[in-house]
């Protein structure tokens, strides 16, 4: 609150003052107070974008770059654009004027800082949708914290000053509160002092030399949790932060840790670089890696692992604090209950695809059940069924087992049907004993038909998983070559043919504004879209150029590797534009 207000009244300040300041864009939402700051200063007209058959404002980048003004007033840093702009996020159009030459003052709130947002969420219990990478913030000249004293705020509130009676009345009994203003407070004043930037002085801040924090990086849901907690404390020591990811040597075809890719996003948005190892023992890798990196402290997660697992296999946790010599470690406890994990294949075997854990623990309890009620059910008709009957019918149970759990559970109910059918149908009955040479040889049969069809049964449920795991695998590939294609696209030539094989794709075109219409610079394919509006997918990449991707209806390709590239493409360009706003950070503080 007020943060608005203060922004347009330091831009009258310095119009006052002969300095050439626009407005590109402000939200008012009719406050008078706020909309009486507006009178003669210059407003950039806002861009009109049609999404979904509403009309939406949004600011002309384009518009305000063209008129070059010494600074520009920019409202709500942390806002996302509606799609059809030219970047999806505010503080990406911010970068844009920023490297035309152009000052900006701009400002957000303190719960969309992106290391804090989890932090809030767990304050207030609203989740925050919109975030600012603080590298973001970080690279501003001056940081100014708007403090209002929060009885200060909420008696506004109550006397309708900033918002309807009824908004107020909301607001003061839900997110407005005393106790979520003073912890978002105490929130923002802690991101400063970590950051060493008190309000209104300059945010360039000395990093001492060599102090890096290292956080370890599983691919788990919780990943993201203990990244903000690495970069809070990599803060507070002003510490260059690394994340590392341990990957088997023994599995180098695995597929990426379906979590592990968000990861590595939040990693860059926070300003921290990631790294990968190839280790058999993960506690000894993650601590060289940390002694080559001259690292003073080292983050983990807790583990999810059962207590027979470690009995087993060692903790990790465990091992790393035992020899972790002059590096301090951080154990985090996990912020939710306990989920199920993925289970990892041991080092040294052949990769063989593991069966989902729940899958395996219903096929024991069915390879008791299912054999013992089918037995049971026909017990009273064993002189109709006879032994061979119900051996087949046990034998389609172990059927069933093994394609829900494997071989070791059919195994099992191979035991269990061959201990019942013995006792209830073979000669003499209600005996483990076997007088007849026939009944013997159909126990036999069954037995070795049974571990036959539980092997075959065992080998193509695993295919389905392998085949599921390769389509991810093509997925990573797909991203990897969005990466390609963001950071060195020469490296692809010719890239729309490449790509339109690729994917196989009806058509590829690589448009370029030029006079405010799109000249189609190459193209693969037909027909070729004028207009990134008539393409399936369209992504701008660094050189401003729109890459146009239309998508087949008869594609032999999985969409999942077509989005998976088209979401690739996003992450690369984003992760390439905040590399250029820490490159403008830096060429600030050296012109000062």
């Amino acid at each position: 609150m007020g943060k608005s207000y203060t922004m347009l009244a330091q831009g009258s300040a310095l119009a006052a003052q002969g300095v050439d300041v626009v407005v590109a864009h402000v939200e008012t939402h009719h406050r008078p107070d706020t909309e009486s700051l507006l009178e003669g200063m210059e407003q950039i007209p806002p861009k009109g974008i049609d999404y979904r058959g509403t009309r939406f404002e949004e600011m002309d980048t384009d518009a305000v770059i063209t008129r070059k003004p010494d600074v520009a007033l920019v409202d709500e840093l942390a806002h996302t654009n509606v799609p059809g702009g030219r970047h999806a996020k505010r503080w990406q159009d911010v970068e844009d004027v920023l490297e035309a030459g152009i000052d900006v003052i701009t400002n957000v709130n303190a719960q969309h800082l992106e290391s804090l947002a989890e932090a809030a969420e767990s304050l207030t219990g609203t989740k925050q949708r919109e975030c600012v990478p603080d590298a973001a913030i970080a690279a501003a000249d001056v940081v100014e914290l708007i403090d209002v004293d929060p009885r200060t705020l909420r008696r506004r509130l109550s006397e309708h000053g900033v918002m309807t009676p009824d908004m107020a009345e909301r607001a003061l009994g839900g997110y407005f509160t005393g106790e979520h203003l003073e912890g978002l407070r105490a929130l923002a004043v802690g991101w400063l002092e970590d950051h060493d930037l008190p309000a209104a002085t300059s945010a360039t801040v000395a990093r001492p030399p060599g102090e890096r924090v290292v956080v370890a990086l599983t691919g788990d849901p919780e990943g993201e949790h203990i990244v903000r907690r690495a970069a809070q404390i990599a803060a507070t020591t002003r510490a260059e932060l690394v994340g590392l990811h341990a990957r088997l040597p023994t599995r180098p075809d695995e597929e990426e840790p379906v979590w592990l890719e968000s990861q590595r996003r939040l990693l860059a948005e926070l300003g921290g670089r990631f790294a990968e190892v190839a280790a058999d023992d993960v506690a000894t890798a993650v601590l060289e890696f940390a002694d080559a990196e001259h690292a003073s402290q080292l983050v983990l997660g807790a583990t999810r692992r059962s207590r027979v697992h470690e009995l087993l296999h060692g903790s990790v946790i465990n091992r790393a604090i035992r020899h972790a010599g002059t590096v301090e470690v951080h154990v985090l406890p996990p912020r939710h209950a306990p989920e199920l994990t993925p289970e990892r294949r041991p080092a040294g075997r052949l990769p063989r695809v593991p069966l989902p854990a729940r899958r395996r623990q219903a096929a024991f309890a069915l390879a008791f059940v299912a054999p013992s009620v089918v037995l049971f059910a026909l017990a009273p008709l064993h002189a109709a069924v006879g032994l061979a009957g119900a051996l087949f019918l046990a034998l389609v149970a172990v059927a069933g087992v093994a394609a829900l759990g494997g071989v070791v559970p059919a195994a099992v109910a191979t035991v269990v049907g061959f201990v019942l059918a013995d006792f209830f149908f073979a000669t003499p009955l209600h005996s483990l004993r076997v007088d007849r040479v026939i009944d013997l040889v159909a126990l036999v049969a069954y037995v070795a038909v049974a571990g036959m069809v539980g092997v075959l049964v065992d080998v193509l449920a695993r295919q389905g998983l392998r085949s599921a795991r390769a389509q991810a695998t093509a997925a990573s590939l797909a991203r990897l070559v969005a990466n390609t294609v963001v950071v060195a696209p020469r490296a692809i030539d010719p890239l729309p043919s490449t790509l339109r094989r690729a994917f196989d794709l009806r058509a590829v075109a690589l448009l370029r504004s030029a006079g405010g219409r799109w000249v189609v610079a190459d193209s693969s394919g037909g027909p070729v879209p004028d207009r990134p509006e008539d393409a399936t997918y369209a992504v701008e990449l660094p050189d401003r150029s729109v890459l146009a991707l239309v998508a087949s209806g008869a594609t032999g390709v999985d969409s999942g590797q077509l989005e998976a590239f088209v979401n690739g493409l996003h992450l690369a360009e984003e992760r390439t534009q905040l590399e250029r706003l820490n490159r403008h950070r830096r060429s600030a503080s050296h012109r000062r």
